[in-house]
């Protein structure tokens, strides 16, 4: 039987969609309407690359797969903003492939001689000051432990921007960071300099408020 309400009712959901599935994104990229709160890694939306040169042939290429992270953050005192990152080395992937040769490659740079992920299974970024700059730039300064050793170094960082998810009333943030490192200074001297000291680290990492 035609029900007109019902009809009434379909038309208007799918009329008020497109507008709905537009709403989700950044509405902002002023860091001061970044709303106050605690903020918790979108692991789905996360990657660490790392970039280190080869034999001078090449600037290779690796990622880190497991990754959390958390800040807490006021717009009144952005300086006081506190962050933590942790990284399990042992999730290193060379995107060599899944066969026997790439798992072994991985197994290789994550065990004895390189990151020694057995012995240090963790590697983490703790905030120690952070330094707005013009626009959506800014510095991060912290403290980084890698292979048990624990040395300072400073993130140049972008906030890409706060809006929304499509969960309704969800607040979500996003932003790109960059730093090298001498992998030496962390006692992972294997193959230096055949195999490059520096690591360029290159960040991406959403965040939803809690």
């Amino acid at each position: 039987m035609f029900r007109p309400y019902a009809y009434a009712a379909l038309a208007a959901t799918l009329l008020a969609a497109p507008a709905a599935l537009a709403a989700p994104g950044v509405t902002s990229t002023k860091p001061a309407d970044l709303p106050a709160g605690h903020y918790v890694l979108d692991k789905t939306h996360a990657s660490v690359v790392a970039k280190i040169k080869h034999m001078g042939f090449s600037n290779y290429q690796f990622r880190f797969t497991k990754v959390d992270a958390s800040f807490d953050y006021d717009p009144k005192a952005p300086q006081d903003a506190k962050i933590k990152v942790t990284i399990d080395p042992g999730s290193i992937d060379t995107a060599t492939g899944a066969d026997e040769f790439g798992l072994k490659f991985n197994k290789e740079l994550a065990g004895d001689g390189w990151l020694e992920a057995n012995k240090f299974p963790t590697a983490t970024f703790v905030s120690t000051k952070v330094e707005p700059g013009a626009g959506q730039t800014g510095k991060v300064y912290g403290d980084f432990t890698l292979h048990g050793v624990t040395k300072p170094i400073v993130l140049d960082v972008t906030f890409n921007g706060v809006g929304s998810s499509f969960a309704p009333g969800s607040v979500k943030t996003g932003f790109s960071a960059s730093t090298t490192i001498k992998r030496s200074d962390y006692g992972v001297t294997k193959y230096v300099p055949l195999v490059g000291d520096d690591v360029a680290l290159s960040i991406e990492v959403e965040f939803d408020k809690k």
